[in-house]
Order: structure tokens, then sequence, then C-alpha cells
């Protein structure tokens, strides 16, 4: 089979994700699955043959995978509902992750992807931080590895890239200062940048480079992650 060449996602693939939020259920998405593979599905599999190998060439320990099960960097669909009291089948967007290391790949340094009916982005940090590094990402950010983490978000927004997460914590965490001068950090429980991504963009060629150009400018704050993570 011949690999395929991503030329963008489909021009009607955020309107897809309109449609679907107002049709979220099992005929509906049966009757359009395949708008979802042709304007979303498939575009998603050539991007992720095309950004991998780039990605690459400057993380080496990168994991990626076109699988279409939830196995490889193309996140389901399908939501599980089991202890959910939103019994709603399927997500309203599509999530594409390329993680760092070994483990569960939403707890480790990552790029990712998102497409939704009213936005796109492109992100790259470390979502969620398990408990042992949350402990090592708190003790940096008081140490002086705290100050060599404020210059480097600075110098990432002067390059259009902000943090994406709010703080998850409304205090400082205990055994610090309350009025520690890194606070809004020590809040934290998962930092990342990242930049929107145009639906001229999301549906060119020339994601591939966006996106690669966003994974090289995070390449500080990527490898100040995967320290904490080794």
């Amino acid at each position: 089979m011949n690999e395929m060449v991503f030329t963008g996602f489909g021009r009607g693939s955020q309107r897809f994700f309109g449609e679907l939020a107002a049709h979220n259920n099992k005929p509906w998405f049966q009757e359009n699955q395949g708008r979802y593979e042709r304007l979303l599905l498939e575009p998603a599999v050539a991007f992720v043959s095309a950004r991998g190998p780039r990605l690459a060439e400057m993380y080496p320990s990168v994991n990626y995978g076109t699988q279409r099960n939830g196995s490889g960097s193309i996140m389901r669909l399908h939501r599980d509902v089991r202890f959910s009291p939103d019994k709603s089948p399927y997500k309203q967007n599509l999530g594409i992750v390329f993680w760092i290391g070994s483990g569960k790949k939403v707890e480790l340094p990552l790029f990712y992807l998102h497409v939704e009916a009213d936005r796109a982005f492109f992100y790259g940090g470390q979502h969620v931080f398990p408990k042992p590094v949350l402990e090592r990402y708190r003790a940096a950010v008081d140490d002086d590895a705290g100050t060599v983490l404020v210059k480097t978000l600075k110098a990432l927004e002067r390059k259009d890239l902000r943090v994406m997460e709010e703080p998850a914590y409304k205090r400082v965490p205990k055994g610090f200062p309350t009025d520690h001068p890194r606070g809004t950090l020590l809040r934290h429980k998962g930092l990342g940048v990242g930049m929107d991504i145009l639906t001229a963009t999301l549906t060119s060629p020339d994601l591939v480079d966006v996106c690669a150009g966003v994974a090289s400018r995070t390449r500080t704050l990527i490898e100040w992650l995967c320290d904490l993570n080794d």
C-alpha cells in the first residue's frame, strides 16, 4: 500500500464536530462515519506518518503510531462511559499525541494536536504529572531550576507560545511559603505551552511545518520536563 501523503485535514473537519455535538448518538455517527474517516481519520494517519519521523530527529525517544484503535498516536473517538454520568458515546474532538519515554502516554512529556468544532491547537509539555514527578516538579520550581523555568516560559511567550494549563490547585501546596515567588507554578499539576492553529493552516500541508516549528521552539521546556521524568 502506498504511503499516505498529508495534504491537510478536510475542509469540513471542524464542521463535522459541530454536527456531532448536536447529534451525539450511534445512528447519526453510523450514517456519517464515512465523512469522519475521509475528513479526519485518514488525514490523521497521514499527519502521524509525516510528523513522527521529523519529531524523532529532534527527540529520539519519541513514540508514535498510525493505529486507528487508540493504541497509537490517534486517540479513540469513542468515549468510555462506564463510570461517567455523561453517556454521550463520542468525543467531540480529534486528539493526536506523540509521547516521549515509556509509561502512560498521557502522563509523559508529549506533543499533542487537538481539533474541535471551533478550535484547533498544537501543544508541547506534560499535561499530567504522576505523583513522583509532581513531587520532583515542585522541588525543582522551589529551587534554582524554577528560575530557569520562569525564564524559559517567558522566552516561549515572546515566541507566541503561551502556557495552556490553569493552576490546578487553589493554594500553594503545604511545605512552601504562601507568598512563594513562583507560587502560581507550584499550583500546577501539569505544564505545557501551545498555539492556536487557524483553519486555513489545519486544512493545508503547511500544518506539518507549523507543528515542527512549535516542537523546535519548545525544546528547552521539553528537555526540562524529560529530566524530571528520568
